[in-house]
């Protein structure tokens, strides 16, 4: 089995977690691993207003001690152990400071798009970027309807680099754990596609570099004991990952984490599948 001992499941008790909430139960309980619920005060909230923080008699402090109970009381439903953590700050900085004695992230996302995605950003999409520890996001109304686990087909997306090696491993791993079947898939450059820079959407590939990639993946999986299907096709990679996450259970990818200046102009392929895909998206970020 995967070692998750200890998985971090945030949340703010909206609808946009409810679904998270329940899968990370799920893996906690498939798996034997405690779950640490946790609930982060947004500072922006209180200090904005001109107000001091927040003390255990506020209402937003008993909102937030309402989030945690409330996966308390499921992972009881469920025989699995949960510790309820309530702390101050910005949000994904805390998540990813707290990640780093836990094994994965669940969290939740509303898959925010257009304007309001570049003004707000996204909080799960920052841990995406940022934390050390794998990230399983789970999109509301991503085809997540019970919570449960159930992963048949699994998706792992390569081009081969040194970025998705991480995440190969891992996706096998994981396969081999759920006896899920591996669909590895790799996205060609279309030479007619003009519009799309090699730096947009990560580089150029040949159809020959896409073959290499995905035989690398079923060599791997041969010596895991997984079998696995490669799938070439051409065009923009985060069109084709979210295409194909339609007929897939759970996207496990790599990611390099771009920051900055880098990442705004570029943006990433992992965190454009993770905002649109339809199934939940296991990221895991090259160290």
């Amino acid at each position: 089995m995967m070692p998750y001992k200890k998985i971090l499941i945030p949340t703010d008790n909206s609808d946009k977690t409810s679904m998270a909430i329940h899968y990370g139960i799920s893996i906690a309980k498939s798996m034997g691993a405690d779950v640490t619920a946790m609930c982060v005060i947004d500072e922006g909230d209180y200090v904005d207003a001109n107000v001091a923080a927040p003390g255990v008699e506020s209402i937003i402090f008993q909102k937030s001690t309402k989030a945690v109970e409330s996966v308390v009381i499921q992972g009881q439903a469920m025989g699995v152990r949960v510790r309820p953590l309530i702390l101050s700050g910005d949000p994904s900085n805390e998540i990813v400071r707290t990640s780093s004695d836990h094994d994965l992230i669940v969290m939740g996302t509303a898959g925010l798009t257009g304007a309001q995605h570049l003004l707000l950003g996204s909080v799960a999409e920052k841990v995406v970027r940022s934390a050390r520890s794998p990230v399983l996001v789970v999109r509301s109304g991503a085809g997540v309807d019970s919570g449960a686990t159930t992963v048949k087909k699994l998706l792992i997306p390569t081009d081969g680099s040194e970025n998705t090696r991480p995440a190969i491993a891992h996706g096998l791993s994981l396969a081999k754990a759920l006896g899920a079947e591996v669909t590895a898939l790799s996205v060609a450059y279309p030479e007619f596609a003009s519009h799309l820079t090699m730096h947009e959407e990560g580089g150029r590939i040949s159809l020959e570099a896409c073959r290499e990639a995905t035989s690398s993946v079923a060599d791997e999986g041969r010596r895991s004991g997984v079998a696995v299907r490669s799938m070439i096709v051409t065009g923009a990679p985060s069109e084709e990952i979210i295409k194909a996450s339609a007929e897939h259970d759970l996207i496990v990818m790599g990611t390099a984490g771009r920051t900055g200046l880098a990442h705004i102009r570029l943006g990433s392929v992992a965190e454009k599948t993770v905002r649109l895909s339809n199934c939940p998206v296991l990221v895991v970020r090259k160290r």
